[in-house]
């Protein structure tokens, strides 16, 4: 479906090869770029909640800054207890914005 759609940036505004934390629609969410695909999830660690946005980016891998769980963003994959994984929500780049549909 078309509807449901919300603008999150611009696309040169996400990092490539890093991530970046968004506001949208009052909801922080962290977006992240490998070349042309961008990933998106909800700013909370799986672990306990607590914000991914602060914490460090290597190789595809962010560290929470509180506890270092550590996630894979291209896949939303938790590294450090797979039986979680970070809460994803879809994206799509329309021209050079970045568009996402909050679940």
């Amino acid at each position: 479906s078309d509807t449901g759609w919300l603008f999150a940036a611009d696309f040169d505004a996400v990092p490539d090869a890093g991530v970046g934390a968004f506001d949208v629609e009052g909801r922080s969410i962290l977006l992240s770029r490998f070349g042309e695909k961008i990933t998106c999830y909800e700013n909370a660690c799986a672990h306990m909640g607590m914000p991914l946005d602060g914490g460090e980016f290597k190789d595809g891998i962010l560290t929470c800054p509180h506890h270092q769980f550590q996630y894979d963003l291209e896949s939303g994959e938790c590294l450090t207890a797979p039986e979680v994984q970070l809460h994803t929500h879809a994206v799509r780049v329309k021209g050079n914005s970045v568009e996402v549909k909050l679940s």
